[in-house]
């Protein structure tokens, strides 16, 4: 048996059959996680189909498909490029499966918008040759029932195989990035922001008109009762200082998105409003720097909180009076050994549905962990291996834990995973 492909002209396949096959692949799981690779395939065959090949253009596909103004510069936002790969990728990981070999085609090829639908691949059976002896023949032919034999046992070992692994489809990793990196407008990157007091300024300037020079400088109304200090003399200010942690996590994530050519901007946790969390999808870094990722996860299963005696922990509501995910005290010294943890929540905001992630640790090196085990392939793969079937458009919660030593912090380790 032979196979070839049977060349037919494009044009006799009925726009129905071309609509019908657009539906199968919206409707399949490499293209329903991806709002952009949907707006990107339905606008470029829907051209196709209604002969407006000349729409199909990065400029004008990126005003009239993402809604980008006229003027925009397509080196700066390369969002049609970058989803025309995507796209590319989908559609070769769908018709991968054996079981869509019948199906219509439509493809993207390489340097084109202009998508190309074709008729499946028809095999056609070719006379086998006679053969030049009679003799031979008769020795060749249970030869070749048994190489069949073979050769379908073990087509039907790689299928068992394939079906456990998932080969050909998007990662663990790839899914659970997929809606952050394909929602519409840049990510937000929201760090914490330590929060810093001091005095306000008029009782500082004060404080320092008054100095008593056999102290060092020191103000003389510190030495004295005569200077009391009160709360309303203090004043918070957190628009200076970032924890070290959290600032490595959240570069970290913004070489990823540059990598996967997504845009992003940044914000510190004090600068941040509900209005930014809103637009897109959003990633937030820190626990007790970040007061967005305290409110995100306030009423959820896992969270950081403080005990009664002063020590930090991750606490479980199922599990309230449970302390084994349990940090240092706090502000104690960090020249000892001992096992931080972190929080890592993705949900999916009800009024938009865009994701919301947060990253946050007991201490920033807890939050430098986490942000290191959301962007590990390997761990995050592993992690997610037993999760129930459709997690990719559920919320997530992971703890991770990370052995310190000082101001070093041992790669993530995985601890526990709730899906809801």
């Amino acid at each position: 048996m032979k196979s070839r492909v049977e060349a037919i002209d494009e044009a006799r396949i009925p726009d129905a059959e071309v609509t019908r096959q657009l539906d199968r692949l919206l409707e399949s799981e490499m293209f329903k996680a991806s709002k952009r690779s949907r707006t990107f395939l339905v606008y470029v065959v829907n051209q196709r189909m209604a002969g407006q090949v000349d729409n199909l253009r990065e400029k004008v596909i990126g005003v009239e498909a993402f809604g980008r103004s006229s003027g925009y510069d397509t080196t700066e936002d390369p969002v049609v490029r970058v989803t025309a790969g995507e796209v590319r990728k989908r559609l070769a990981q769908y018709y991968q499966d054996p079981a869509r070999g019948g199906e219509l085609r439509i493809e993207l090829l390489p340097g084109s918008y202009v998508p190309e639908f074709h008729r499946p691949v028809v095999a056609v059976a070719m006379p086998d040759p006679e053969p030049e002896f009679e003799v031979a023949d008769v020795e060749r032919r249970p030869r070749r029932g048994w190489m069949v034999g073979v050769a379908l046992a073990l087509l039907a070992v790689a299928a068992v195989w394939v079906a456990r692994n998932g080969v050909g489809a998007a990662s663990a990793f790839e899914r659970f990035w997929e809606p952050t990196l394909s929602g519409p407008g840049p990510v937000l990157l929201s760090v914490g922001q330590g929060r810093v007091y001091s005095l306000r300024k008029d009782v500082a300037n004060a404080a320092e008109a008054d100095l008593d020079p056999s102290h060092s400088g020191v103000p003389a109304h510190a030495l004295s009762k005569d200077f009391p200090v009160t709360a309303k003399d203090i004043v918070p200010s957190w628009d200076r200082y970032v924890p070290f942690g959290d600032a490595v996590s959240m570069t970290a994530t913004a070489l990823f998105l540059h990598d996967r050519h997504r845009e992003y901007r940044l914000r510190g946790s004090g600068t941040t409003t509900l209005a930014d969390l809103r637009e897109g999808a959003a990633v937030l870094f820190g626990a007790f720097s970040n007061d967005w990722t305290l409110r995100i996860n306030k009423d959820l299963r896992f969270q950081v909180a403080i005990g009664p005696d002063g020590r930090r922990y991750i606490e479980d509501k199922q599990n309230p009076a449970s302390r084994v995910w349990q940090g240092n005290q706090v502000n104690g010294p960090l020249d000892v050994e001992f096992t931080d943890y972190a929080v890592l929540t993705r949900v999916f905001d009800r009024t938009t549905g865009n994701p919301v992630m947060s990253v946050g640790g007991i201490t920033h090196l807890g939050t430098r962990a986490g942000g290191e085990f959301l962007l590990s392939e390997e761990k995050l793969n592993e992690a997610l291996r037993g999760a129930p079937a459709g997690w990719e458009k559920k919320n997530l919660q992971f703890v991770v834990s990370t052995k310190v030593i000082g101001a070093s912090a041992s790669p993530p380790q995985f601890q526990a995973l709730h899906v809801w």
